[in-house]
């Protein structure tokens, strides 16, 4: 099955709770997943499936769950959300009646089938609040309805028919009722692939906003475009994101596939001794293919690295007899060696050899003296595109650039866009949103032409003149 259109065993996907919440798992099979309050299911039941089905959790066994929640649970058993069986997800359909109803009204006003066949007010005004006290159906009765696995829209048709002021309510009023029960109640759940943006929504509103260097999905999405990102490039990126931005290529220049053989490289430069590429655990690639077409460098390597005569003067490899010679011992030794020297021979081409396609770089350094030692081995006509969260440091490079004739055109952009909602009749803005989503700069490596040779003007008039004074004489 292909992993981008279907659901596959050992994936990481991303859920989408009914709260509006997001959970990324790895579907491990013959294992379950649990969901908190909105249950458990076996991962066994969602595979095969395509790729953004809605699935339904709901419970068979409800005497068997109730006699185990009445027995003292163990220690390890405690917080364990029982396990249930999944379907699809389909919303109640609609009468005849109600369809034609529906027919005869604007055709913007679609009412949920939940409240078809309840009355609404004009407006607000007879409505009284008077607390929980309108609410008929106790705490204690809706337990009762979930331990006896009455589905969510059970449980919210009990609720709307308990509440004492609802037909009061207008039918705006009522839908925000409604989604606000389905958030609380609902037990199903969307599963997505887990792309760039989905992942970079999840860190934002998980709260890692600074661990991403408040990137945005719409400055992400310019990189790629202003880097043009090509299949079979070889690209130098220094990335401070926790490995978003390398995991963004990957999914730019493969497509979400799994070819050893396909072109195309990241030469990834990292400031620390160890690369923080922490998130490319939850890419669908495994380690041989990272390894391939994902290559570490640090930042003292790239600047300063080993000659050649450097390294055959520490380590010469041997032969297959001279090998085969060695005792098991002094041959894992040899290997590690060996390991380390092509290793150091891997980093002489990509500090000194190889030309780059592009250079992207999200990092926190002082961008005005890194970006021309990084730009050095970028090739002419390439693009060099740079992420700062502020605009300051962008302003300072930009200065350093435009005096240097290597760079062409330095221009710096934001990107802010702004969310709206819609409601039946009704398009407006959010009332809150961030802030925005850092600054780009971006521009072209150039390699200047030589200045051609200027050859000093012979005084043609001083000669004609000299001969004219030889004729006469």
């Amino acid at each position: 099955m292909d992993p981008l259109k279907s659901i596959v065993q050992d994936q990481h996907v991303i859920l989408t709770l009914p709260s509006g919440n997001s959970k990324i798992v790895e579907l491990k099979p013959d294992s379950s997943v649990s969901l908190g309050k909105f249950g458990a299911f076996q991962v066994n039941d969602i595979l095969g499936w395509p790729l953004g089905t809605t699935f339904e959790i709901y419970y068979d066994n409800v005497e068997e769950i109730v006699e185990n929640k009445k027995k003292k649970p163990k220690s390890n058993e405690l917080n364990k959300v029982p396990v249930g069986k999944v379907r699809l997800y389909k919303e109640v359909a609609t009468d005849d009646k109600a369809e034609e109803e529906v027919e005869e009204m604007d055709s913007s006003a679609v009412i949920p089938v939940e409240l078809q066949n309840v009355l609404s007010s004009a407006t607000n005004q007879g409505l009284i609040n008077i607390g929980n006290d309108v609410q008929k159906l106790t705490m204690h009765d809706v337990e009762r309805f979930k331990q006896q696995s009455a589905s969510a829209n059970e449980i919210i048709t009990k609720m709307i028919e308990s509440h004492g002021s609802f037909h009061q309510k207008t039918i705006y009023s009522q839908e925000k009722y409604l989604k606000r029960k389905k958030q609380k109640f609902a037990k199903f759940f969307t599963v997505d692939y887990l792309s760039s943006s989905m992942l970079l929504k999840f860190l934002v509103e998980k709260g890692d906003i600074q661990r991403v260097l408040d990137l945005s999905e719409e400055s992400l999405g310019m990189i790629l475009n202003l880097t043009n990102i090509r299949s079979d490039g070889t690209y130098l990126c220094m990335d401070e994101t926790g490995g978003l931005i390398v995991y963004t290529m990957l999914e730019r220049m493969f497509g979400g596939k799994e070819d050893l053989d396909a072109p195309g490289k990241i030469v990834v430069i990292n400031e620390n001794e160890h690369p923080n590429l922490d998130l490319l655990k939850f890419s669908n690639y495994s380690e041989k293919f990272i390894e391939k077409h994902v290559v570490t460098l640090s930042i003292l390597d790239y600047f300063r690295p080993p000659t050649m005569e450097e390294v055959e003067g520490r380590f010469t490899p041997l032969s297959k007899e001279e090998v085969n010679k060695l005792k098991s011992g002094k041959r894992s030794a040899y290997s590690r060696k060996l390991k380390w020297y092509y290793t150091q021979l891997r980093v002489i081409e990509m500090a000194t050899k190889q030309q780059y396609d592009g250079l992207v770089v999200a990092s926190t350094l002082h961008l005005p003296s890194l970006i021309p030692r990084l730009a050095e081995r970028v090739h002419g006509a390439r693009p060099i595109v740079c992420f700062s969260q502020f605009k300051e440091t962008l302003l300072e490079l930009a200065h350093t650039l435009y005096s240097d004739l290597r760079y062409l055109a330095p221009t710096i952009l934001e990107t802010r866009c702004r969310p709206y909602q819609t409601a039946r009749g009704k398009l407006h803005p959010l009332m809150t949103m961030r802030g925005g989503g850092g600054y780009l700069l971006w521009c072209h490596r150039v390699i200047p032409a030589p200045e051609p040779e200027i050859e000093e003007p012979t005084d043609v008039n001083a000669d004609e003149q000299e001969e004219k004074k030889q004729k006469m004489e």
